[in-house]
C-alpha cells in the first residue's frame, strides 16, 4: 500500500454521490446480477471529504473507469479512500490494483492509517 500511494497523483477520502454508467460496455455486459446497476457501478462521481495527497482544486472528481479486470467498482453512498492517477487526458483515473479501498474494510482502513503516521 505504501508504494501505491507513493505513485498515485492525489490520495483522497470520497463518497460516491451516483454512477454513470451505462449497461453496457460495446458488447460486453458487465454484470449479469440484476441489482448491480441499482447499486453502483464504475464510471463514479465522487464528493470529496479529505485530501491526504496532493493538491486538488475541487469538490467533487469524476473517476474515468479504464475497463480492465482491475476496475473499481463503487457502491452509490459508500466512502473510499482512492488513490487517484492522472492519465494521459487530464482524467482522474484509478482502480483497485491501484490500492483504492471502501472504508469498511476496516484491515485496509488500519495499514492505512499506518502508513500515514510514518
Amino acid at each position: 500500500m505504501e508504494e501505491r500511494y507513493s505513485a498515485s497523483d492525489f490520495v483522497v477520502s470520497a463518497k460516491v454521490e451516483f454512477v454513470k454508467d451505462s449497461l453496457t460496455k460495446g458488447n460486453y455486459i458487465m454484470s449479469a446480477d440484476p441489482t448491480y446497476w441499482r447499486q453502483g457501478g464504475y464510471n463514479a462521481v465522487l464528493k470529496v471529504g479529505k485530501v491526504y495527497k496532493g493538491d486538488i482544486d475541487t469538490d467533487t472528481i469524476e473517476i474515468i473507469p479504464n475497463w480492465s479486470n482491475c476496475s473499481q467498482y463503487f457502491k452509490t453512498g459508500h466512502t473510499y479512500i482512492v488513490f487517484v492517477y492522472v492519465n494521459k487526458k487530464g482524467e482522474f483515473t484509478t482502480n483497485v490494483c491501484s490500492g483504492s479501498f471502501s472504508t469498511i474494510q476496516v484491515d485496509k482502513c488500519k495499514a492505512f492509517q499506518k502508513i500515514r503516521k510514518e
